[in-house]
C-alpha cells in the first residue's frame, strides 16, 4: 500500500471511532428514566400557583348510554 491509501484508511478508521465516541455520549445523556407516579414530584413546594381554573376539552361530542341493571345482588350497583 502506498501512502496516501494508508493516510485515507486511517482518517476514516479515525472519523469512524470518534463518530462511535460521539454517539455512544450523546445515547447515554438520553437513557429513559422511570416516570414519577406521584404529582409531588413534579410540583415544588410554595412556587406553583393555578392562575386559570378551567378545563379544556379536545372534544365537544359525548354520548350517554343507559346501563343494563341486573336483579342479582350487588351486580352493577353502589
Amino acid at each position: 500500500m502506498d501512502l496516501i491509501t494508508l493516510m485515507i484508511l486511517f482518517f476514516v478508521i479515525g472519523g469512524v471511532i470518534i463518530t462511535a465516541v460521539v454517539m455512544a455520549m450523546e445515547i447515554k445523556k438520553h437513557r429513559p428514566v422511570k416516570a414519577a407516579t406521584d404529582a409531588d414530584k413534579y410540583i415544588v413546594r410554595d412556587e406553583t400557583e393555578m392562575a386559570v381554573m378551567e378545563d379544556t376539552f379536545l372534544r365537544t361530542r359525548t354520548t350517554r348510554r343507559k346501563v343494563a341493571s341486573s336483579n342479582q345482588h350487588g351486580a352493577g350497583k353502589r
